[in-house]
């Protein structure tokens, strides 16, 4: 009696078509993707904006040395910096002035529209949380954590301090549990005046903000400045853009570009003589809780 043998499987008829069928779909969804993009309607800001023949930036009520308002030749680095752009692209800057800008640390908050502007100056950092709602330039400047003081020999362990937080974008709590595992008594105040008025009256051991507004701080009142850290790193500082506008960020970064390779922005910054910030106060070793003073919360989380 012979032995059965196993029956081979029957061809699978399947395969031969399995083969180019994903390839194809994958191409659909390719030629599918490039048609919705061609239904998109067309970037014309740059184009609207040349036909009004202006460049509208929104900026805070005032915040030297960024912005300046009132009478006189020096309106402040970023304005002064803007016009020069503007005048680049053949355009003409013309300010909006908001009131609100700043006096919430949510920038959602203030209220811009495009009507009001094609540009946001007045210390807008590059972080995640900014690029979440904006888009933004090649950075300019940078800026991060100071302490002012006018006499003080101390060390920062135990100090009473003034806090002037600036920039709606540095990470604040970081901050404050940075202070605070150096048993620091903080005072939180709300202008660079208050801040200079605290530390010149002796309220406080020494004041800590920005390093931009902070240099002029102190230059109009004498104080020593420094970095409050090496725990914190400088954050690039931009203009804001409205997300979508590539044709104006294209044009604006090319006109800043050009400012920056014939040394018209070097020749700005330095015509502002801000001083010179010296070595970290804090000498102790980074605190590796603490990385970074950029904002990667949530608007809203502070």
């Amino acid at each position: 009696m012979s032995e059965s043998r196993p029956t081979k499987p029957a061809p699978d008829d399947t395969k031969g078509w399995r083969r180019w069928v994903s390839p194809a779909v994958n191409v659909l969804v390719v030629f599918g993707l490039l048609a919705a993009v061609s239904l998109l309607p067309p970037d014309t800001s740059l184009q609207e904006m040349r036909r009004v023949g202006t460049l509208r930036a929104c900026v805070p009520a005032d915040y030297p040395p960024l912005v300046i308002v009132g009478a006189g030749e020096r309106r402040g680095i970023e304005v002064d910096l803007l016009a020069l752009a503007a005048e680049r692209m053949g355009l003409r800057l013309v300010l909006n002035v908001s009131n609100t800008m700043g006096r919430d640390i949510n920038p959602r908050n203030w209220r811009l529209t495009r009507a009001q502007c094609n540009v946001i100056a007045g210390g807008v950092l590059a972080t995640n949380t900014t690029r979440s709602y904006l888009d933004t330039t090649q950075p300019h400047l940078e800026a991060g954590w100071v302490a002012l003081d006018a006499n003080y020999e101390g060390e920062l362990e135990g100090a009473t301090v003034a806090v002037f937080p600036g920039f709606s974008g540095f990470d604040r709590i970081a901050l404050s549990q940075f202070l605070r595992n150096r048993d620091v008594t903080i005072r939180i105040v709300n202008s660079g005046a208050a801040l200079a008025d605290a530390i010149r009256d002796g309220e406080v051991d020494f004041g800590i903000t920005e390093s931009i507004g902070g240099r002029q701080i102190a230059g109009n009142n004498d104080f020593r400045i420094r970095w409050l850290s090496d725990a914190f790193e400088p954050v690039p500082v931009t203009f804001g853009l409205w997300k979508g506008d590539l044709t104006i960020k294209r044009a604006l970064n090319d006109a800043l570009a050009a400012l920056e390779a014939e040394g018209a922005t070097e020749a700005l910054l330095a015509s502002y003589e801000l001083m010179d910030i010296e070595e970290s106060l804090d000498d102790e070793p980074v605190d590796e809780t603490v990385e970074t003073l950029v904002d990667d919360n949530p608007p809203g989380a502070q």
